[in-house]
Formats: C-alpha cells, structure tokens, sequence
C-alpha cells in the first residue's frame, strides 16, 4: 500500500492561505484547508511581486515559484514563538512554513510563511517529505498594511485595492489610477461598512477590505 503523505503545499500569497495535496491510499480522507497564513512583507522599494526579486536575500519576501522541502525542525532556536518549522528554498535564507501566535490580514514576516494554526503547521511538519514534498508559492502580495491612497495615487498598490473591490461585488476597473470612479467606489465601499466614507484607503478600511 503506497504511503500517505502530502505532496504538495500550495502557498496563495493573495488569498493569505494555505491548501494541501496528499498522494497515497488515504489521501482523499486528509485534512485539506485552506488554512490562514501570512507571507513576507517585503523590505521597503523592493517589489516581492516579482519572481525573480522574490527569490534573494536581504528582501523580506516569501519567494515565489516551486521548491522541495528541505528539511523539518521543532521549532526556530533564536525565535521559540515558531514551530512545527518545514525549511524551504535555500537554508542559507532560512525560509520556512511555520505556526506562529500572530498571522495578520496582511503580509507581516520576514519572508517565512506563518501560519495561524498551530495544528495545520504541526500537519505539513508530520507529513511532508524532505526533497519529494513540494512547496508552490503563487499568485500576488496584498497591499502593505499602513498604505494611504487617495484621489490622484497611482501604481500597483491601487490596482490591489481596486481587485479586491471588484472581488467584493463593486464596479470598477483595474488600472491603477485612483481616479473619480474608485474614489466614489471607496465612499460606497466606507458607507457599506458603516465606516467614515471621505474616500480615503487608509488603515481601517484595509482591515475591512481584506477581512
């Protein structure tokens, strides 16, 4: 009987969550997810969107493609808050999955993933294979929390913002240009929410957002 065990770790870095693949005999009867997590923030100039860029040291990223698991550890010796530790990409960046006691809505770490669920970790350390198990990290970051977009802004930031307002059920385009109409979809956006509707993305309206 072939072992069980999980193939693939699909990290989606827009959603912020975590599924798994299992291959083997019991395969369809293991726990899935998806699970809360939270990437690299990235360090501040540095576009962690980019695959390329996403992949080198000194840049906070979680990098971005397919990578086997190298090995497992109980936890970090120089911070004890993360466990159940599953190392990939390349030991010299340290970059892993693992628990952590706080997992924000928005990229927070230092280019591991944390995951929200102490369980969900310990799972992918018990059950992923050092150099046949797969780590696949897609899709793009959200937004860096403490952003402030207004009438006039434009860039990749705003395009974010206006996805995550079409995925919610709002008209607009995305262009990047914070322009009269996502002005106007914010406010209806604020208004919505009970928030104070002045147009402006700022803190407390990402927290609602990306809830």
């Amino acid at each position: 009987m072939a072992q069980t065990y999980i193939s693939k770790v699909i990290v989606d870095l827009w959603k912020q969550e975590v599924t798994l693949e299992w291959t083997g005999a019991n395969a369809a009867i293991q726990e899935k997810g998806p699970f809360h997590c939270s990437p690299g923030e990235g360090v501040s100039g540095v576009n962690c969107d980019d695959v390329v860029t996403s992949k080198r040291g000194g840049t906070s990223c979680t990098p971005k493609g397919e990578f086997p698991v190298n090995y497992h550890e109980r936890r970090f010796s120089q911070f004890p808050q993360a466990q159940w530790v599953t190392r990939f990409q390349d030991d010299s960046r340290g970059i892993a999955l693992h628990y952590y006691p706080v997992v924000p809505e928005y990229p927070d770490s230092n280019g591991c993933v944390r995951i929200a669920s102490l369980n969900a970790a310990k799972l992918i350390h018990d059950n992923t294979k050092s150099r046949q198990s797969v780590i696949s990290v897609r899709e793009e970051l959200r937004p860096k929390f403490g952003i402030v977009l207004k009438h006039g802004a434009k860039g990749q930031d705003v395009r974010k913002v206006q996805r995550r307002l079409l995925e919610k059920g709002y008209r607009l385009g995305v262009d990047g240009d914070f322009g009269p109409r996502t002005e106007a979809v914010v406010k209806q956006f604020q208004k919505d929410k009970r928030l104070s509707a002045d147009g402006v993305f700022g803190r407390q309206t990402y927290q609602v957002l990306f809830a």
